[in-house]
């Protein structure tokens, strides 16, 4: 039985700010709103993503506010308590790396009930995913880009290799005690 051709591939996506600022720089963003159901948090639609540079450097807005009015990407609000909680988790090493949007997609993956994906340019959510036996959940824009056949090469940032490396560390850490406050249930 095949695939439902209306049906998104990664039905619960969580996209941070640096991946929806490639996809724009790699002209992809359109294609990936119409076969992705992509989330993101208020906080990266509000004080993250707002323009992309091209290869000339000119700078071009990134309007996501208008994506979720037009019901082409979702956006959702953390409440402050999960977002409070799950920071709450990692010791000072770990915080000091966790910007505001980070810490809010993260909040809201750990407490879902759904099975989200999350895709990063950030190192350090791929070393979190990994430090809390997460690493099932992340996702490289590059894998993303090759599951919907739009693949093309791309940035070390947005590499599977990029994605494997920071979660395995981010294992090894939470294992030796790195990252994780003592305290955890």
């Amino acid at each position: 039985m095949g695939r439902n051709p209306t049906m998104p591939k990664f039905p619960f996506l969580l996209f941070d700010a640096g991946v929806i600022i490639g996809a724009y720089e790699l002209g992809v963003w359109d294609q990936l709103m119409k076969q992705c159901a992509i989330t993101i948090t208020s906080t990266v639609k509000d004080q993250e993503a707002y323009y992309w540079s091209d290869e000339q450097g000119i700078g071009h807005e990134i309007n996501l506010t208008e994506d979720v009015e037009a019901g082409r990407i979702k956006c959702v609000d953390v409440p402050l308590s999960q977002v409070d909680d799950f920071r709450k988790k990692f010791d000072p090493v770990y915080l000091d790396r966790m910007d505001a949007g980070e810490a809010d997609s993260l909040a809201f993956l750990f407490f879902s009930k759904e099975d989200w994906l999350i895709t990063s340019t950030d190192s350090h959510v791929f070393k979190v995913l990994g430090c809390l036996g997460l690493e099932q959940c992340g996702l490289s824009l590059e894998e993303i880009l090759r599951n919907t056949g739009l693949g093309r090469k791309v940035h070390w940032k947005y590499s599977k290799a990029f994605r494997t490396k920071y979660t395995s560390q981010g294992k090894q850490e939470g294992v030796s005690g790195l990252g994780l406050r003592n305290n955890l249930p």
